[in-house]
């Protein structure tokens, strides 16, 4: 199954699907409300059920997890199964019925973690799980399947025809993974033999199951590398119990990543999870803001612009003083050339983004001069700030329009002097223009004679006076 995307960001999963409008939707599209685990997000343009997809399309693939496999059978659960066959070979008596409940509980362990980690879970099972009533089920439901796997393969070489063995042989070790993951999760031995049934989870990877049975096949086959190596090297009584460890651990692994398979394509397979990766909701006042900006998103770009604009009118009652709300809404006013609204809107935005974005504050300006040409921000504050980063933009002339005539706009502004200032290097620095630049610092040192940065006046005063001088020569 290919992974689908949201159809607004095409670099997103999708998480969500809407039939009706045949839209799928990532995370970022519809957040969850943390508050109201019980609330069921709704499709941002019908308003319709959606549904959740899990992680079928967020999952990462099977073979880039390799070393979280092998890491897997290092937990505790595992690792205490492997010690659990190591003891067993070397001092369980050769009791039938003893071994067929270790073979039970080693059957019902298996089964354990291909079903956690269909889950996605990362943590492996404990092994006193495998310690349950079914667990003798288990084991001879699993037993049927191999033993129907061995009579097909009997049959098979009856033909005596190598071609039509090796066939059966390669044929079986494709299906059987399949089988046992099916037995695995619907603990049933009629899914485990139904050809659809186990189709489904072929058909469901397509040709990834192969690099699945691939990787599987090497694994069951590594207990049996170590075991002819380890064989002229060490006694039996050790050997034995180092080899059933070993086996034991592979085995694991083996499971894990069956599992893990089936929570990769688990759309197909007809489950959904969220593994443990899942993003979590957001606090209610996050969420709201959240779902409004998401939901503006969309109606833009499906070209229903006004109501995107209702829909952050309406966030905005609530959210007045959410800067990221207030930016969203100044932006489409301004594309939708809005022009007596957005010059409304305009000076509660520029005076909280001067505050918390300057340069946003500084963009949102220049919107407005092309909306308006002698556009000026009706805060001194503001205006100040907003110069400042235009300035360090090299947009000189927009920054000093803002502080021309401060002093007899706002007479009572505090911050007359530190803007004037500004101005006067402005001038120097970007424009090349020493007089207006020795007329502002000459008005600060006359009329604000305590300026804290009078010792930043002087010493421009002196650079300038070079300057005046050199250039008159």
């Amino acid at each position: 199954m290919d992974k689908r995307y949201c159809h607004y960001h095409s670099a997103q999963p999708a998480t969500w699907h809407c039939q009706p409008c045949e839209r799928h939707y990532g995370d970022c599209c519809i957040p969850l409300n943390a508050d109201a685990p019980e609330y069921a997000p709704s499709c941002p343009l019908c308003q319709g059920h959606l549904r959740y997809l899990g992680a079928a399309n967020t999952a990462q693939p099977f073979w880039e997890r390799l070393p979280k496999f092998f890491a897997y059978g290092f937990q505790v659960g595992p690792l205490a199964f492997c010690a659990l066959l190591a003891l067993a070979c070397v001092f369980m008596p050769p009791m039938f019925v003893l071994w067929i409940a270790l073979f039970s509980v080693a059957t019902k362990y298996l089964h354990s973690v291909i079903e956690t980690a269909s889950f996605g879970g990362q943590e492996a099972p404990g092994l006193l799980e495998a310690f349950s009533p079914d667990s003798l089920r288990t084991f001879f439901q699993q037993l049927a399947v191999f033993l129907i796997a061995l009579v097909l393969l009997w049959l098979a070489a009856d033909f005596h025809s190598e071609a039509i063995y090796w066939a059966a042989n390669i044929g079986i070790m494709l299906v059987l993974p399949a089988s046992i993951i099916r037995l695995s999760l619907d603990k049933s031995l009629g899914a485990a033999l139904s050809p659809s049934e186990v189709g489904q989870v072929i058909a469901a990877m397509g040709w990834r199951y192969l690099i699945l049975c691939v990787f599987l096949f090497i694994l069951w086959q590594s207990p049996t590398y170590v075991a002819w190596l380890l064989s002229n090297g060490l006694p039996r009584v050790v050997m034995v119990p180092v080899v059933a460890g070993l086996t034991g651990y592979f085995a694991v692994v083996m499971c894990a990543m069956m599992g893990y398979a089936v929570f990769q394509y688990q759309g197909e397979l007809g489950y959904v999870s969220a593994g443990e990766d899942a993003p979590a909701g957001f606090a209610a006042p996050e969420w709201h803001r959240r779902k409004a900006l998401a939901e503006a998103e969309v109606r833009v770009k499906e070209g229903q612009t006004g109501a995107a604009l209702e829909i952050l009118v309406a966030a905005l009652r609530e959210g007045r003083q959410d800067l990221k709300l207030n930016e969203r809404y100044h932006q489409l006013l301004f594309a939708l050339n809005e022009r007596a609204e957005c010059l409304n809107h305009l000076p509660h935005y520029l005076g909280l983004a001067s505050r918390l974005n300057p340069q946003l504050a500084a963009s949102a300006f220049l919107n407005a001069r092309q909306l308006q040409a002698d556009y000026l921000p009706e805060d001194p504050s503001v205006c100040e700030r907003i110069a400042e980063v235009l300035i360090e933009r090299h947009k000189a002339r927009e920054g000093l329009s803002l502080l021309r005539n401060l002093h007899k706009r706002y007479p009572e502004y505090p911050g007359i002097p530190r803007a004037y200032l500004m101005a006067a290097r402005a001038f120097s620095e970007e424009l090349g223009q020493v007089e207006p630049a020795q007329q502002l610092l000459a008005f600060i040192r006359q009329r604000y004679p305590a300026f804290e940065q009078m010792g930043e006046v002087v010493q421009l005063e002196a650079v300038l006076a070079k300057l005046g001088r050199s250039s008159g020569t």
